[in-house]
Order: structure tokens, then C-alpha cells, then sequence
């Protein structure tokens, strides 16, 4: 019998190799000059990871690293988003290591989900600091909702102590000049910010405080902050944006973050927030999350916390000055919104020239047009000369060919069989259901046997036999409740396709503007204009059934780019074009 188990042992099993070494990934972030501080250091991150692959036996391919916050939106993590793409892209990585999962992300929900999509993909997310986790069994889910659950609250509260001393800040005066401190970020045009060093840390190391002061900074000929004044009185007699933005640029006055000034930026300036601090006030906490602006009762207003370049009474008159002419747009430039008729607009559209949207723009002709935001907002400086694009023609093909994509979205190849399965599989998910809950719960019978039967033969002691019969027992309750859910997840079928099809054709057809916007935000990724070739290159997500079928690829398996994103969510593009006719400075779609 031993021989025959050799032979059986010896024989090959069909299965690929472990041994192969694991080849990863490894991802370093910081968010503050403190964790520098504390050790946590990007280099020292990296170290730390190299050491604990060397223990596993892993190899790095790549190392990834970033200075931002896990908890910022991901178009600001551009670093993170390439190390993902290489991830889910390269069959060979299957693991991403990195110093502990907050440096992976801080926001519980967004981990999760990440860490999940990145499993289904054949990619283990490892910490070098935290626990070891079997996500295969119960005690595993809740530990790892608990780490990133711990870590997001860790967030939140540094951010809510953060803020406090950010308030307490800027109330603070500076004992030799009287003015209050300020919590960073660029000074109002027309100020500069100036450290002083007050005292010393407990380490010895020195304190620095900023204050604003006048930015006398020599541009042609004469102070920034006299170029300020000016244009402040200019505002409070009634001057326009357009004049403003003319005044400054004819001469050549650079705007606070590029070389030419819009008529966008001196909107903002002339904003009832910077007027009081040019008044010498201190508003604070004007905007929170995602730069939304808060009501202004929760403002921190401090009088007379820096040297006032415009009196009270000037900064009174520009804002009623501006109310009065609230109703008025930039030039001709039609308001740009979610319920803007143009279907356009909010930056889907771009120049290839400069990056700046294209903005719906209104002739006295009564026909509409979209032009770069430079024309209206800068008379085309920083771009060149303006191309406006006839915009019931361009609109018309963009929609035509959204409609073309979404007819042939029903008939991907095996589109309703891909769109039940994954509609199964996040009903198993947000209800608790394990796949394999049946082969799972047989193993842990099989556990309870044995405990029992080592009972009776006394080859373990009671009290210990206890405590593990009772977890036995808790995990086995867990995976019968997931084994027996309440009801059956959703289905579709053909006809169900179709009718939905059928009204997303309507809605595109005569829908409100806000809804047709958003559809077409699901179907376009991005649409740009290059303004010397007269052409609009239109890219549309496609999913992945119809990709194949443009392709001539065939995919098949319920994997791949589409099962990293929701059903109706799409992955990939193609592109479509449109060329324009040039007729003086306008552009003709053809």
C-alpha cells in the first residue's frame, strides 16, 4: 500500500506549480511632512516592504509611490491609478504590497471595494504591519471590515483635529505685529505671505507662522498691491469683468496662476469672501469637501487680521456693484450647468490647442456655437485664434453615435447571460452569500466530527474542546445563514434588453437636458476639438461584448475588463471622428 501512495504522490497532478516565485507590486504613500517625521518615510516604506518580500519570497517588479491623501478623490492619485492599470493588466503580478492598508486607502468603502475587484482579478492586496487575514473564513470578513473600518475613523478624527487647530490658527494674533497667522495656501492676489519664526518645538526644532502682508513685488513698474488697489476701485466703479481682465492683461500684469488673466478669475477674485479680505478680514472655511462652498454662517470671520488694501465701504460697493449685474454672463458666454442646454458643456469637451473646456457660446445671430473657454474668458490668449463649432451638428453626431453603440449593446455576444451573472454576484455580496457556502459548511461538520470524537477518545480536554465546539458552531450558523438566503437574486432577459433600450433611445431623443446629459456622460469618455486639423475626435466607452465584436476579438468566460465594473458601467473605447470646414473663423461639421 506505501508504494502504491508513493506512485499516487509522485504522479503529476495536471495543476501549475506554486513554486514559481510571486512577482508584485509595491505601493509607498504619504500624506504630511509629519509621517516624514514619525518614520514613515517613502523610502523607509519601501525598505520595509522590500524586507518583509524578501521574507516571503516575492518578487518586486515595480515600485510605486505618491505624496497625497488616501482619502482625496482618485483623479488626484495619478500614481495609485497607474500602479492599479499595471495590476489588473499584467498576468504575471499578483500581489501588491504596501507598509499597511491606510497608505492603500483610508476610506473603508472605497478599500474594500478596490481590495475585492483586485481578488476577482488574481491581485492579493498585502500589508507588511497589519494582521494576516483568511479571508476565506468568517472571523476574516469582519476582520477585515474592521481594519479598514479602524482606519478610515483614524482619518477622520486626525482631519477633525486638524480643522480645529486651523481654526484656533487663524484667530491667533502674532505678538509683534498684530496680525493674525494663516493656514497655508496661495495669497490673494495683491498679498504675498511672510514667515516668521516664533520659538522653538520641544525637539528644539524651530516654529514658523505666516502672515499676509502687501505683495510689493515690482510688475511693470510699479507694486503688485497698487495694481490691486486700481483694479479694486476700477470695480467699485462699475467696470466690467471683460474690462478688468483687458486692463490687466494690455498691461502685462501676470495673473495669479498663469500668464494671462480671464474674465473667470477676476469672477472669483470680486467673490463677497475675497472682498473682505481685501477689506483686512480673515475668512476661513469658505469652502469644504470637494471645494463645495459652505453656508456662510459657518465662515470664521476675523477682522483686521492683515493690512487692508480697499475700506470697508469699497468692498461693500464692488459687491452691490456685482449684484446689480448678477444676471449678466461672461461676455456672451452661456452659463455653463447641468441644466445648461448644452448638452456639452462641464468639461466633456476640451481643446487639444490649450485644455480649456469648450463653453456653449451664443451669437447675436441667434445661432449657438461651442468655442474654447479662452476666446470669451482671455480673447484667445494662451491659445490662438478661435474655432467655433456649430453645436445642433455636433451634437447630432455625438448622439447618433451613442445610439448606434447602445443598439448593438443588446447584441453583444452572450450580453443578458454576462449581465445576470454579475447582477448575481453583487446580490450575493450586499446579502451575505458565500458561493462555495455548502463545501464550506460540510468542512466545518467534519471539524465538529472529529472535535467529538477526540472527546471520547480523551485525546483532548473538555474546556478546551468547549471554546472551540462554540466557534465551530458560530461559523457554521454564519454559512447556513449565507446558504439560505430570503429570496432569488434579479434577472433579465431579451425582452427586458429591449425595453430598456427602447427608452433610453427615448429619453435621448426628447428627454430633459439634465437627464440626457448624464447618459451621455455614461456612454462618452471624451471629446476633444484640434483646432488646427478642424477636427473633433469623439470617444465613446464601449462594453466588452461590443468591443469584440468592432475588433474581431472573441472573448470568451464571464472574466474580464467588464466584470471590474457594474453591469451597465462600460470599459473600453473607440473612436469616431468628424471633420470640420473651415468658413472664416468657423467651423462646419460635415
Amino acid at each position: 500500500m506505501s508504494a502504491l501512495l508513493d506512485l499516487l504522490k509522485a504522479e503529476p497532478s495536471g495543476m501549475p506549480s506554486t513554486s514559481a516565485r510571486r512577482k508584485a507590486l509595491a505601493w509607498a504613500r504619504v500624506s504630511t511632512d509629519m509621517q516624514e517625521e514619525r518614520g514613515l518615510s517613502l523610502p523607509e516604506q519601501l525598505r520595509q516592504i522590500q524586507e518583509y518580500a524578501l521574507q516571503l519570497d516575492i518578487e518586486i517588479v515595480e515600485e510605486f509611490s505618491e505624496a497625497a491623501s488616501a482619502y482625496k478623490s482618485k483623479a488626484k492619485r495619478p500614481e495609485f491609478d497607474r500602479m492599479l492599470a499595471r495590476a489588473r493588466e499584467d498576468s504575471d503580478i499578483s500581489v501588491i504590497l504596501v507598509h499597511d492598508l491606510s497608505r492603500f486607502s483610508r476610506d473603508s468603502i472605497n478599500a474594500q471595494t478596490l481590495i475585492r475587484d483586485l481578488r476577482r482579478a488574481g491581485v492579493e492586496v498585502l500589508s507588511v504591519s497589519d494582521p494576516v487575514i483568511d479571508r476565506e473564513s468568517v472571523a476574516g470578513v469582519y476582520m477585515e471590515h474592521i481594519l479598514l473600518a479602524k482606519n478610515e475613523a483614524y482619518s477622520r478624527e486626525v482631519a477633525f483635529h486638524t480643522k480645529k487647530g486651523c481654526r484656533a490658527n487663524v484667530q491667533t494674533r502674532d505678538p509683534e505685529t498684530g496680525w493674525c497667522y494663516k493656514n497655508g495656501g496661495q495669497p490673494l492676489w495683491g498679498y504675498r505671505s511672510e514667515t516668521l519664526q516664533r520659538g522653538e518645538e520641544r525637539r528644539g526644532r524651530p516654529i514658523y507662522k505666516s502672515i499676509w502682508v502687501p505683495d510689493d513685488t515690482i510688475v511693470s513698474g510699479r507694486p503688485v498691491f497698487e495694481w490691486t488697489k486700481e483694479c479694486l476701485r476700477m470695480a467699485a466703479d462699475g467696470a466690467s469683468l471683460d474690462k478688468l481682465r483687458d486692463f490687466c492683461n494690455s498691461h502685462e500684469i501676470p495673473a495669479p496662476r498663469s500668464r494671462y488673466w480671464g474674465a473667470t478669475t477676476w469672477h472669483s477674485i470680486l467673490e463677497l469672501n475675497c472682498l473682505l479680505k481685501y477689506a483686512g478680514y480673515e475668512v476661513w472655511n469658505v469652502r469644504g469637501k470637494q471645494q463645495r462652498r459652505n453656508p456662510p454662517e459657518e465662515w470664521v470671520v476675523v477682522p483686521s487680521a492683515h493690512e487692508a488694501l480697499i475700506s470697508e465701504e469699497e468692498a461693500l460697493q464692488i459687491h452691490q456693484t456685482r449684484q446689480a449685474k448678477a444676471g449678466n454672463t461672461f461676455g456672451r458666454a452661456v452659463n455653463r450647468t447641468r441644466r445648461s442646454h448644452y448638452l456639452l458643456s462641464g468639461g466633456i469637451f476640451t481643446c487639444a490647442r490649450c485644455g480649456s473646456r469648450m463653453i456653449g457660446y451664443a451669437k447675436s445671430n441667434g445661432k449657438t456655437y461651442y468655442v474654447c473657454g479662452s476666446l470669451p474668458n482671455r480673447r484667445g490668449l494662451g491659445c490662438g485664434p478661435g474655432v467655433y463649432v456649430p453645436r445642433e451638428e455636433l451634437e447630432r453626431e455625438v448622439i447618433r453615435g451613442m445610439d448606434g453603440l447602445i443598439s448593438r449593446f443588446a447584441e453583444g455576444r452572450g450580453f443578458v447571460t454576462r449581465v445576470n451573472e454579475k447582477l448575481e454576484q453583487l446580490w450575493r455580496e450586499q446579502n451575505g452569500c458565500l458561493p462555495d457556502a455548502a463545501a464550506r459548511l460540510a468542512e466545518v461538520d467534519r471539524k465538529i466530527d472529529n472535535l467529538w470524537r477526540a472527546i471520547e477518545d480523551g485525546i483532548i480536554d473538555t474546556s478546551r474542546a468547549n471554546d472551540r465546539l462554540k466557534e465551530l458552531q458560530r461559523d457554521k450558523d454564519a454559512l447556513e445563514k449565507a446558504q439560505t438566503p430570503t429570496s432569488g437574486p434579479p434577472r433579465i432577459d431579451a425582452k427586458t434588453v429591449r425595453s430598456y433600450l427602447a427608452d433610453t433611445q427615448k429619453l435621448l431623443a426628447s428627454g430633459d437636458n439634465e437627464t440626457r446629459k448624464d447618459l451621455l456622460r455614461r456612454t462618452v469618455e471624451h471629446i476633444e476639438l484640434a483646432p488646427e486639423q478642424l477636427e473633433v475626435k469623439i470617444t465613446y466607452r464601449v462594453p466588452e461584448p461590443i468591443l469584440n465584436d468592432l475588433t474581431g476579438r472573441d472573448s470568451t468566460g464571464s472574466g474580464g475588463l467588464l466584470h471590474q465594473y457594474a453591469p451597465i458601467v462600460l470599459a473600453a473605447w473607440v473612436l469616431r471622428r468628424c471633420r470640420l470646414a473651415k468658413s472664416g473663423r468657423h467651423a462646419r461639421g460635415r
